[in-house]
């Protein structure tokens, strides 16, 4: 009867509300409306509103050249600290205007560049370490360990999306607990040292215990011959170079300032974190399980080998870029 006469539901949720003394649930089910939208009208009428009368909004307001290029100037003065929150606040409009003039402007929400910059003689030194390593054939590269750390999160150690049946969704495992674990481990194409898990943070005592524990690896992959030892500019590696190079009469070479992309060990903790990910752990013991089984297998002398021909070419393109940075 209300479809006929076309009395719409506002009107039909007041007659129900004070005629018939309904509430809310009971108006929701014969208005087929959600009972949110219902409490909502109700909670309007009892402070007096009319809900069948449209409240005009506020005038839209007009922006001026002048506001859009303050919104410009103060973005320019602090680009990763400038939000549309806080241009909003600033200039009393909207976040949705501030957008809009941003988007008006050839501006785009994007990632920041995380890319490194060299100084001239950071370029310099990445050049001499590569012709230094490439030289008389990659003699360094192929008898050096190059070594390092990585972290890595229980919880993170899983995949997000898989393939799967829509109507058969995967349920993700749970992760009882919130471990963090670090992994030490040295590199070489011959082979490679067994792999140190710890859970805290890496310290100078620590380091010595570490180098002590595989220095006997290294050198019985180097039997009779001289190795070298690649470590990068860490402070807890920096105040140990003396102790390596008279203590343990090793070969040091240091990576230039600022070159992960130099280290080939780099390479595979990236790889390692992706196998972790398939196995996907539940618990400390699992993780570790993971790291030690995942480290074997990638660290097979006939993979490594073809990881230190591509640094050799790698190297030499370094060259040839004046140092600039490498991709992946």
């Amino acid at each position: 009867m209300c479809e006929k006469f076309e009395i719409d539901d506002k009107t039909r949720f007041l007659v129900l509300y004070f005629d018939a003394h309904m509430n809310s649930h009971q108006i929701s089910k014969i208005l087929n409306r959600s009972l949110q939208i219902i409490r909502y009208w109700e909670s309007k009428t009892k402070l007096g509103e009319d809900i069948r009368i449209m409240k005009k909004g506020p005038r839209k307001k007009y922006i001026t050249e002048e506001t859009e290029n303050k919104i410009i100037t103060l973005l320019k003065e602090n680009p990763e600290g400038t939000s549309t929150t806080k241009l909003s606040a600033r200039m009393g409009i909207s976040q949705k205007s501030v957008a809009k003039i941003l988007a008006k402007k050839g501006y785009k929400y994007m990632g920041i560049d995380k890319s490194i910059t060299y100084s001239e003689d950071e370029r310099m030194n990445r050049v001499e370490f590569c012709k230094k390593m490439i030289a008389n054939e990659g003699e360094l590269v192929y008898r050096s360990f190059f070594s390092d750390e990585m972290g890595i999160e229980l919880g993170s150690s899983y995949k997000s999306r898989t393939w799967q049946i829509p109507t058969q969704k995967i349920k993700k495992k749970y992760v009882p607990e919130n471990v963090k674990l670090a992994c030490w481990g040295a590199i070489s194409a011959q082979g490679a040292t067994t792999l140190s898990i710890y859970e805290n943070g890496m310290n100078g005592n620590l380091y010595r215990e570490v180098i002590e524990h595989h220095k006997e690896e290294m050198e019985r992959l180097y039997p009779g011959g001289e190795l070298c030892f690649v470590q990068d500019n860490h402070p807890v590696h920096r105040m140990n170079e003396d102790w390596i190079i008279h203590e343990h009469k090793l070969n040091l070479i240091k990576l230039p300032s600022k070159s992960p992309d130099l280290n080939i060990i780099e390479n595979l903790w990236s790889a390692l974190k992706e196998r972790v990910k398939g196995d996907a752990p539940t618990n400390k013991n699992e993780l570790k399980a993971s790291l030690t089984h995942n480290w074997g297998i990638l660290t097979k002398t006939d993979r490594l080998q073809r990881f230190f021909e591509g640094l050799h070419r790698r190297y030499m393109i370094c060259v040839a870029k004046e140092g600039q940075k490498l991709r992946g």
